[in-house]
C-alpha cells in the first residue's frame, strides 16, 4: 500500500478540526496515567556489558527516560475510526462476539484513512517526546551550563501497526501495548544498531525500576515483539480504596536516603498511579527473558519522577 502526498493530506483533512485543536493545546506535555519523565541510574547486567558499552552505557550512569505518546491525537483517532469501522462492518453484515473488536480491510477508504491518521499520530508522538527532551536538556543547562549534552539513545513506539517482513512475506504487525525487539544482525535494525541490536525500552510504574533490553533471535516466534511494560493490576478507583497514602509513601521510600522525588506536593493526588496499582515489573521481565524473547542490558533505578498534572 502506498499513498501520494495529496492522498495522505486528504485523509488527514477529514479528521475533525476539534481533535486537531485539542492536540495542539497538549503539545510538548506529558500525559497523566503511567506516563512520566524520570531521572534514573543504571545497573548493567553482567552478561550484557559488551552490548552496554556499544550503546555508551555504564554502571551508575544517570539517564533520562521519557514515557509519553501522542497525547490526545492517537486516542481520539482510535475512537473516531472505531465508530466508522462499526458502520462498515454493519454494512458488510459481519461482526463478532466482542463489539469492541472492529476492523476494516487496509485497501478500503476506511482502512487507508485510519492508517494515514495512525502514522500521523506516531509522528506526533515522536515530536512530542523530543520537545519534552529538549525542555529537560534546557533545564539541565540552566544548572550545569550551556555545554551540557544529553545524547539520545533510542526512541520507540508501543501502540501501532507497521508493515514488516516475517517468514519471507510482508505482514501488518499490530502491537498494542507491545514494542519491537529485534536481535543483533537483523536487517530491520537501524544502522547504528545493526550489529548490537537496538535498545528495547520497558518502562516500569512510578517508584519501580524500568529496563533496557535487547532482542534475541528466538523472538522470531513472537514476531520480535515484547510487552511494553507492567499493566495495571487494579482500577484507579479500586487502588484509591485499597492503598493508603502511607503505603504509597513507603514504596517511594519517603524520608529515606534513596527517596524517589516526585513533582507533586501531595501523594494523595496521584495515589491511583502508585506502584501497588501495577503488576510487578520484575515478574514481567522474568517472563520476557524466560521466553527467550529478549535479554536484560540494564536495570534503570528511579531517582526523580515527573508526572503529568
Amino acid at each position: 500500500m502506498s499513498h501520494t502526498i495529496k492522498e495522505a493530506s486528504d485523509h488527514l483533512k477529514r479528521t475533525q478540526r476539534s481533535i486537531t485543536l485539542r492536540r495542539w493545546r497538549l503539545r510538548n506535555s506529558n500525559n497523566k496515567g503511567n506516563h512520566f519523565i524520570e531521572l534514573q541510574h543504571l545497573e548493567i547486567a553482567d552478561e550484557s556489558r559488551k552490548t552496554a558499552e556499544r550503546w555508551g552505557l555504564f554502571d551508575g550512569q544517570v539517564i533520562v527516560m521519557i514515557h509519553s505518546g501522542s497525547r490526545a491525537w492517537g486516542g481520539t483517532i482510535g475512537q473516531e475510526n472505531t465508530k466508522e469501522f462499526k458502520a462498515y462492518m454493519q454494512a458488510w453484515g459481519v461482526g463478532g462476539a466482542d463489539p469492541n473488536l472492529v476492523y476494516a480491510p487496509i485497501n478500503t477508504p476506511a482502512g487507508e484513512k485510519y492508517i494515514t491518521q495512525m502514522y500521523s499520530a506516531l509522528n506526533c508522538a515522536v515530536v512530542n517526546r523530543h520537545m519534552i527532551a529538549y525542555g529537560v536538556l534546557q533545564a539541565f543547562r540552566d544548572i550545569f551550563g550551556s555545554d551540557f549534552q544529553m545524547p539520545l539513545l533510542y526512541d520507540l513506539m508501543h501502540n501501532y501497526a507497521l508493515k514488516e517482513f516475517h517468514r519471507n512475506r510482508p505482514m501488518m504487525v499490530h502491537r498494542k501495548g507491545a514494542t519491537r525487539a529485534l536481535p543483533p544482525g537483523h536487517f530491520l535494525n537501524p544502522a547504528p544498531y545493526k550489529e548490537s541490536g537496538h535498545p528495547v525500552i520497558i518502562p516500569g510504574s512510578m517508584g519501580t525500576a524500568s529496563y533496557l533490553l535487547v532482542g534475541r533471535p528466538e523472538g522470531e516466534k513472537n514476531f520480535y515483539s515484547v510487552c511494553h511494560g507492567a499493566g495495571r493490576v487494579r482500577s484507579r478507583s479500586a487502588t484509591k480504596q485499597l492503598v493508603t497514602v502511607d503505603e504509597f509513601a513507603s514504596s517511594m521510600r519517603v524520608g529515606e536516603d534513596d527517596e524517589i522525588l516526585v513533582n507533586h506536593r501531595s501523594l494523595q493526588t496521584i495515589l491511583d498511579e502508585c506502584p501497588q496499582a501495577y503488576k510487578d515489573i520484575d515478574q514481567i521481565i522474568d517472563s520476557i527473558t524466560g521466553a527467550e524473547l529478549a535479554s536484560i542490558v540494564a536495570k534503570c533505578h528511579p531517582m526523580v519522577a515527573v508526572k503529568g498534572v
